[in-house]
């Protein structure tokens, strides 16, 4: 039972309560009980933190920059190269009917061969290879003496920038010899 002159009187806070009477863990110091030496370790090390992970963004969106401008730089060699791979066979078929022997024309060819080289523009042969549908274009399937699939004549030359075919070359494939299959 309890005494009602114990109930007016003012309690004393128990040791595990806080001044309002809470409780407040033993094991957890107050945060005024830190020293001065661990509140500014405690910001360098957030600092420290901070300062670690802006480093490495600014790394990655150093390399992201430097991928995006080759890629974009890329971009513009291929897109003007197409469009230069139009005057080259214009070239070329000016030459087939003027005849080889232009001297003009030919210096011209040399010097526009020598252009896509230095950028990384090459040709390739395709005549007498298998038919490659990353590498080919056909535009007819002829009977001939070669094996089916092998590349019988090219139209129009394809060009590669470094190792990637930017447009590909017109080729007629061989369907075979149609009179030992029949």
């Amino acid at each position: 039972m309890i005494n009602s002159a114990d109930e007016g009187a003012p309690q004393e806070p128990r040791e595990d309560q806080g001044e309002a009477g809470e409780l407040t863990p033993e094991e957890s110091p107050p945060q005024d009980e830190r020293t001065p030496l661990e509140i500014l370790q405690g910001e360098y090390d957030e600092l420290h933190n901070r300062y670690l992970r802006l480093a490495a963004d600014f790394e990655n969106f150093r390399k992201r920059s430097a991928r995006d401008i080759e890629s974009r730089t890329s971009s513009a060699i291929e897109r003007f190269a197409k469009d230069m791979l139009e005057v080259a066979d214009s070239l070329e078929r000016a030459l087939v009917s003027e005849g080889a022997d232009h001297e003009g024309m030919n210096q011209i060819k040399k010097l526009l061969e020598n252009v896509l080289d230095r950028q990384g523009i090459v040709s390739y042969e395709s005549s007498g290879e298998k038919f490659d549908p990353t590498r080919h274009e056909a535009i007819a399937y002829i009977p001939s003496d070669k094996d089916e699939g092998i590349v019988c004549d090219e139209v129009c030359k394809g060009y590669c920038l470094s190792s990637k075919v930017i447009r590909p070359a017109k080729v007629t494939v061989s369907r075979g010899n149609e009179a030992e299959q029949s």
